[in-house]
């Protein structure tokens, strides 16, 4: 199992919060490198974490993931789940793939930090106490066929100078704040035919303070819609632009 970089939950290993401390391990002992990263498979059914409080005041039940260059797999949509978040910072080269993450004390996905690279492979991130996917403070993140729904507050948000997220073909539908939200200098490009954004409580796109969305798609597309307050909302100097193939863009000016 050493050799191999391999961690199997629950055969090798009961729990993921053992798994990911054993990754520690597995990394520090073994030149685990993005091609040849530690791994993590996780087996169906339910996985419940213990995990730390991130922000003081919350009990996020999100469990760190400490090292760099690990993929963390389940058996695919609806049979993996993760009663819990996973709390990234300064790591590089997490993969997060094929499972649903559910975590009802807090967000699903916390990814912070300057050196943070994150990806995001069809999972879904659901019924989250607060938000679905929270990428801040000079993260990337690349999120594909990915879904974040029925989360408390908004399904993806992005904020910070140079945080950035790519997202492919991703769904966000039924939160209870935005689907998708831009704040202070963050960058979103949206990619994909099967982006849908719908029947969001507040906003389906919002960009505020600077932040920016730039959705890869004809204007015709039809992005965000069946939100409650608004589709696509601009205040505070951000943007909304679709860009399209022949490289020319669609963009309404900042309303406020």
């Amino acid at each position: 199992m050493l050799k191999q970089n391999v961690i199997r939950v629950p055969e090798g290993c009961p729990t993921i919060n053992q798994a990911l401390e054993l990754a520690v391990v597995f990394s520090e002992r073994n030149d685990c490198t993005r091609e040849n990263p530690v791994k993590i498979e996780v087996g169906e059914g339910e996985h419940k974490m213990v995990g730390i409080s991130v922000d003081v005041g919350y009990d996020y039940r999100q469990s760190h993931v400490s090292c760099n260059n690990i993929t963390i797999v389940g058996k695919g949509k609806g049979k993996t789940t993760i009663l819990g978040g996973f709390y990234v910072n300064g790591k590089q080269n997490v993969k997060i793939e094929q499972l649903d993450v559910k975590n009802e004390a807090g967000h699903g996905l916390y990814l912070t930090g300057s050196e943070t690279t994150v990806d995001v492979l069809k999972c879904v991130v659901k019924e989250c106490g607060h938000i679905g996917m929270w990428v801040r403070d000079g993260a990337t993140v690349t999120a594909t066929d990915s879904e974040f729904m029925e989360n408390g507050g908004h399904g993806v948000c992005c904020s910070g100078a140079n945080t950035k997220a790519r997202l492919n073909d991703c769904q966000m539908h039924h939160n209870g704040g935005n689907g998708l939200s831009a704040y202070l200098h963050a960058v979103v490009d949206l990619h994909g035919t099967k982006t849908d954004i719908h029947s969001n409580k507040q906003r389906g796109i919002h960009a505020c303070s600077r932040g920016k969305i730039n959705i890869h798609l004809p204007s015709q597309h039809n992005t965000s819609h069946d939100n409650v307050t608004e589709d696509r909302g601009q205040h505070l100097g951000g943007s909304i632009a679709n860009i399209n193939a022949d490289g020319t863009f669609t963009h309404v000016e900042d309303d406020e």
